[in-house]
């Protein structure tokens, strides 16, 4: 049932980049550059085209004929007929089918949209993808950098007997774990980056450029069912559910008949040794033709096929609809949940760094514990890493939404 809106409050992530233009920029070029929209464009031109197709008359019969007996008349012999014919199809037809074209057009536009949109998010989804990356990649070396403070303290601590090789050995085991992990980010980086420049259409090598943060601010907004009902997919079944209606016109109107102008002319010679009135005079006969379809089942069953199609459309608009407020009702909840989550993840990041400075501070007066120190640190860590998995999700639901209800 449809409702007339939905009053939802939500966290609208408003990404304010250093530089705004950058992903702008990106969105731009992967338009300029797509192939598939390219083609769109150019099946969309060549539906307009049909407009001046469908509108036109058909073709104007001419006909030349030579006699090879000439048939004798009172006013001489005949030599040769010429004839033109012209057939006219019934009142409004040709208007109606040019109608029928133009919203095959507005149908076509309406796909070329959502191709745009569509780019659009998966634009959006690599470089924010690429983003948390370059961000995983840059907790991961800091960390790593930390382990390496540790080792040479622990070491320093194992000169002093103030520690034993088991923290050494402990250590090194986990900066192993973390470097084997920065290379596996690292690869994917340049994996996501020749990816995302297909996505563009540019070549694979081309630099990609992410910046190094984003800020976030939260804004209120209120979403009505009417700004989904205006996506492009929706759009594009309303144009089809008017192209059939359009064209079950035409095959109504095809129904008719069919009128038909001609004229013929005759050329006479005249009688030798004759003298007589209009002796040579040639022949003009205009001529009027109907087409009548006796025979009608065919454009019956054209328009019963046709109001059964535009049946299933009304039954796909549901579906469409459906699914489209399915997706936005997962997004929102994502998104609210992401949002949540981010604060909680920065309370864990904010007590474990003061629990690592406690234990710090306790370094003054007793030996380090560095087994309770890399248990901190790897909690940190986790918490880091769930932290930006959750703005990289924020931001993505954040697209998603933007690709349903953005007009």
């Amino acid at each position: 049932m449809k409702r007339n809106f939905i009053y939802i409050i939500v966290g609208w992530w408003c990404i304010q980049f250093a530089n705004g233009q950058t992903l702008e920029s990106y969105l731009a070029e992967a338009e300029k550059n797509s192939s598939e929209i390219l083609a769109q464009q150019l099946q969309y031109e060549s539906t307009l085209e049909k407009v001046n197709e469908v509108g036109s008359l058909p073709n104007t019969q001419v006909g030349v004929g030579v006699f090879a007996q000439e048939v004798e008349t009172r006013v001489g012999p005949q030599k040769a007929r010429f004839s033109a014919s012209q057939q006219i199809p019934w009142f409004g037809i040709l208007k109606a089918k040019k109608e029928n074209a133009k919203l095959l057009a507005t149908a076509k536009e309406s796909e070329i949209d959502f191709l745009k949109r569509q780019l659009r998010l998966n634009v959006k989804m690599a470089y924010y993808n690429l983003y948390t990356l370059q961000q995983k990649y840059n907790i991961t070396q800091q960390h790593i950098e930390i382990l390496d403070t540790y080792e040479k303290l622990a070491l320093n601590e194992l000169e002093n007997n103030r520690s034993n090789m088991v923290d050494v050995l402990h250590i090194k085991m986990k900066k192993n774990e973390l470097q084997q992990q920065f290379q596996e980010i690292s690869e994917t980086i340049q994996s996501e980056k020749a990816q995302f420049n297909v996505l563009l259409n540019r070549p694979i090598t081309a630099e990609v450029l992410v910046l190094d943060s984003l800020q976030i601010q939260e804004n209120t907004i209120l979403t009505t069912m009417e700004m989904l009902e205006k996506h492009p997919k929706l759009q594009q079944l309303d144009a089809m559910e008017e192209v059939l209606q359009q064209s079950e016109i035409v095959a109504k109107k095809e129904g008719n008949p069919k009128i038909g102008f001609g004229l013929d002319y005759v050329l006479v010679a005249e009688r030798s040794g004759v003298s007589m009135p209009d002796n040579g005079k040639d022949i003009i006969m205009p001529m009027v033709s109907v087409s009548i379809p006796l025979f009608n089942k065919k454009h019956v069953s054209k328009q019963k096929q046709l109001q059964l199609e535009q049946e299933a459309i009304v039954q796909n608009k549901t579906t469409v609809k459906n699914q489209l407020r399915i997706a936005y009702e997962q997004a929102k909840n994502k998104l609210k949940n992401a949002m949540e989550s981010i604060k909680i993840q920065e309370e864990n990041i904010t007590q474990a760094n003061q629990a690592k400075e406690v234990i710090l501070a306790a370094y003054q007066t007793d030996k380090m514990d560095f087994e309770q120190l890399l248990a901190l640190d790897q909690l940190k860590l986790g918490f880091e890493m769930k932290k930006i998995n959750d703005f990289n999700t924020s931001l993505a639901n954040t697209a998603i939404i933007e690709f349903l209800i953005t007009n």
